[in-house]
């Protein structure tokens, strides 16, 4: 059976576990490079399945495990309640074996982070740093206090961290109902959570906060249930979070405060104390008080404590734009920029919901659907001036040029000053990426890579940065019929420079098993003829680690065993490393990720 043959396969319980010697087989007869193409050929061709057991698994989030991998987390329904799952999925496509599976062999046990009763919605997701994610989420298990928000650490070896409460760390359990979750990691293992808050009544919505650490203990110096971020007169909504650089978090949030001004958009610094910085106006900086409203703030680090925040703004009656503003660490808003804020879009009559990442020189790439005859996707760049970049098209770059709806994106930076964006098109995934240059990658179309285009539903995508290895992109599903499940694949962010993989001469070299290692690493490679051969371990920086083979070698497979040693014999520490494979007149590089 393909991939894309299983990808379509009656409904079962859940996805069997790849079986390693398999994929290595097949893999070993097509030979196809790292870099051959913007998706990752060993993941199967529509997605590998995260989960697919009866009942709607929807609204995943994830989280990079710094090995080119990905944790996913989400909603499931399996239950009587729904409740907080999550998956490993490896770099190289596989779920991780190690962990848990069913009593069946074969079957996968996604692991519950959460059980209790009520039911437990819309999780979000941050890195531990070690491997393993925080995941935070609405719980409703307590029918007196409403609608609460918890939290539970998973390791990467697919243990529930034990040191945490079962069913989650309590961050909020006031009356009323906390929802409109938002995270960032706090640096240090733990992380920062915000929400929108119901908890003083009359219509009042407010911004909390809370810390837990890496413990699972909330922070003794927070107040219990949370800090108090905003708790202006009117609604305080869309909170948006980054960590600040320094150990504390900035929140973004659009406020209705007055019904004569409409809504504007503030932020305010957290410190890790518990408190909010006292350089920073109580209840937050304005950072447009401009006429219309001023809704959906997104965020991004400047990289010197501060950031950018954009939001989509009707200043102008009739339309809606992206307008960015940037408030230092000060609390100030930089003197460099407008006061409410420069506009860097004007290539739709409505143009919404936007979304930042940095770029990574104190700027930020934005992208938001825009909306003309049909809703397409667009990005631009602001620099850290505050201008919008010159090599940009002044309305923004087009990401895709189909006529079809694109909405309800996720971008990550590239790491090189583009970034990756993918969105849902119509029924299926699409993803684009958009250079420092502001052209398009030319390895992918310009329509956007068609990450998933089977004729069912697709959306609802969840975007991570893994690396050199560009992004992992999760959805919710409806392949498998009327329930919805969870689907994951990599998608590479190639730049301009970058070339392509040659087509297949014979020569092959299998992905590495397992990929991350722990203690051993199996590589296999096949020759069409006798060569002469060279297989070399390197660090990211090109240093040769370890030459595993050199000479001439038969026609036919080829298996050899790497012990994660150096030539010296010294173990390599945790990482990304490269192996590369020269013989036949051809070099094929493959990337393994070390555990231990």
């Amino acid at each position: 059976m393909t991939s894309a043959q299983e990808s379509l396969a009656p409904r079962r319980p859940g996805p069997p576990r790849v079986r390693l010697a398999a994929l290595l087989a097949i893999v070993a007869m097509v030979g196809r490079s790292i870099n051959a193409s913007p998706a990752r050929a060993d993941w199967p061709q529509f997605g590998q399945p995260i989960s697919t057991f009866p009942d709607n698994q929807e609204h995943s989030a994830v989280a990079t495990d710094g090995a080119g991998g990905a944790i996913v987390a989400w909603q499931d329904g399996r239950f009587p309640t729904v409740n907080i799952f999550a998956e490993h999925v490896l770099f190289s496509g596989d779920l991780d074996p190690l962990w848990p599976f069913e009593a069946q062999p074969l079957l996968t046990d996604p692991i519950a982070l959460s059980t209790a009763d009520g039911g437990q919605t819309t999780p979000v997701i941050v890195p531990d740093g070690a491997g393993g994610a925080i995941v935070a989420w609405q719980d409703n298990r307590d029918p007196v206090t409403g609608t609460d928000i918890f939290a539970q650490h998973v390791l990467g070896t697919g243990e529930v961290d034990r040191s945490w409460p079962a069913n989650g760390a309590a961050l909020c359990t006031a009356v009323g109902v906390q929802d409109g979750l938002v995270i960032a990691t706090d640096g240090a293992g733990g992380a920062y959570v915000a929400w929108t808050d119901s908890r003083l009544g009359a219509g009042e919505i407010d911004i909390f906060a809370q810390h837990v650490l890496a413990s699972g203990a909330t922070d003794a110096r927070w107040p219990t249930n949370g800090l108090d971020v905003c708790t202006a007169p009117g609604r305080q909504e869309f909170p948006a979070i980054v960590s600040d650089g320094a150990g504390g978090a900035i929140i973004a949030w659009d406020g209705l405060r007055s019904a004569a001004t409409g809504s504007d958009v503030f932020a305010q610094h957290v410190l890790s104390a518990g408190v909010v910085d006292p350089a920073w106006p109580v209840n937050g900086r304005s950072l447009c008080a401009a006429p219309g409203g001023q809704v959906r703030p997104t965020i991004a680090p400047d990289g010197g404590h501060g950031a950018v925040v954009s939001w989509s703004d009707s200043r102008v009656v009739g339309t809606s734009h992206i307008f960015a503003n940037h408030v230092l660490a000060s609390g100030a808003l930089d003197p460099a920029w407008p006061e409410d804020g420069r506009a860097i879009s004007n290539a739709g009559v409505l143009e919404s919901r936007p979304l930042a990442v940095s770029d990574g020189a104190g700027g930020a790439i934005v992208t938001w659907q825009a909306f003309t005859v049909h809703l397409n996707m667009v990005a631009q760049h602001i620099t850290a001036a505050g201008v919008v970049d010159r090599a940009w098209p002044g309305g923004g770059r087009a990401l895709s040029i189909t006529p079809r709806q694109q909405s309800l994106a996720d971008i990550v930076s590239d790491g090189a000053g583009g970034a990756v964006v993918a969105w849902q098109d119509s029924f299926a995934v699409v993803a684009q990426h958009v250079l420092s240059s502001g052209g398009l990658d030319p390895a992918y179309p310009d329509t956007g890579l068609q990450v998933c285009n089977l004729p069912t539903q697709a959306g609802d995508v969840s975007l991570v940065a893994t690396g050199a290895s560009g992004a992992i992109a999760s959805w919710t599903d409806s392949r498998n019929g009327k329930d919805t499940d969870i689907y994951a694949m990599q998608v590479l962010a190639i730049t301009a420079a970058g070339v392509p993989g040659p087509a297949s001469s014979g020569l092959a070299f299998a992905p590495p098993s397992p990929n991350p290692a722990r203690g051993s690493l199996r590589l296999q490679f096949g020759l069409p003829r006798s060569a002469r051969v060279s297989l070399v371990v390197c660090d990211v920086t090109g240093r040769r680690l370890r030459e595993l083979a050199s000479g001439i070698r038969p026609a036919g497979e080829q298996s050899l065993t790497w012990d994660l040693r150096d030539d010296r014999g010294a173990a390599v520490g945790a990482g990304l490393y490269f192996v590369r494979l020269e013989a036949d007149g051809r070099t094929i590089t493959r990337k393994v990720a070390t555990l231990h």
